[in-house]
């Protein structure tokens, strides 16, 4: 019996191939698209650097502690009758009544690290850019019993000697500032989110936005 060998043509479209090689490039391609896609993913660590600040919550970084001598004189019935004028204008003698008071003080100066909000914080490369807030005086302290009167002559009222302690508070702000004590409370400030930040594994670390009355040689530019 003879054997016929059939011959079979397949007749294939071209839009059947085209169809056929899209396919193939879906496959081919596009989970390769989705992994570059995944690597490039990146992780904002902002929340996470603010968080671990604001858990430094109200940082006091500088104390300054100060004795303010206070006077005060004023005229009594005597001082400001003609005898009191002759006594002080023809022999110098005082006549009017005095009180000196010593007052003990103390100014903390700080930073609420409350305050810093997630816009205060930025990555620039492998650099971590920090605005802190203001420094601020947090406490002032003058109680009544570190009042000291070191001399009294004459009377003195209870409201007299209230507002002479009373401006101890004032004075005793002036000194701190002239002492820089915001300045000293800013720097130790940024020392200790610096060693927060370098402990938390962060290797450069910047502040900007310095308040201009701040000057600090070796922070911030």
């Amino acid at each position: 019996m003879d054997r016929k060998t059939r011959k079979i043509t397949l007749s294939v479209s071209p839009a059947v191939i085209l169809l056929a090689v899209l396919i193939l490039c879906g496959i081919l391609f596009i989970p390769s698209r989705f992994r570059r896609e995944k690597r490039s993913l990146t992780i904002d660590d902002t929340p996470v650097v603010v968080t671990r600040i604001q858990s430094l919550g109200e940082l006091t970084t500088a104390c300054f502690y100060d004795e303010i001598v206070l006077t005060r004189s004023k005229q009594n019935t005597l001082s400001s009758s003609p005898l009191g004028s002759l006594a002080r204008d023809g022999f110098g003698k005082d006549m009017d009544d005095h009180l000196v008071i010593i007052a003990k003080g103390t100014v903390r100066a700080g930073v609420d690290l409350m305050e810093m909000k997630p816009e205060d914080i930025r990555f620039s490369g492998d650099t971590v850019v920090i605005r802190l807030p203001s420094p601020q005086y947090l406490d002032i302290i003058v109680n009544p019993s570190d009042f000291e009167v070191f001399a009294e002559s004459g009377k003195w009222s209870h409201a007299e000697t209230t507002e002479l302690q009373d401006s101890a508070r004032r004075r005793l702000i002036m000194e701190a500032d002239h002492a820089g004590l915001k300045t000293k409370a800013y720097e130790g400030a940024m020392e200790a989110v610096t060693d927060l930040l370098t402990a938390s594994g962060y290797t450069y670390i910047r502040y900007d936005h310095i308040p201009s009355y701040i000057k600090l040689p070796r922070f911030g530019d």
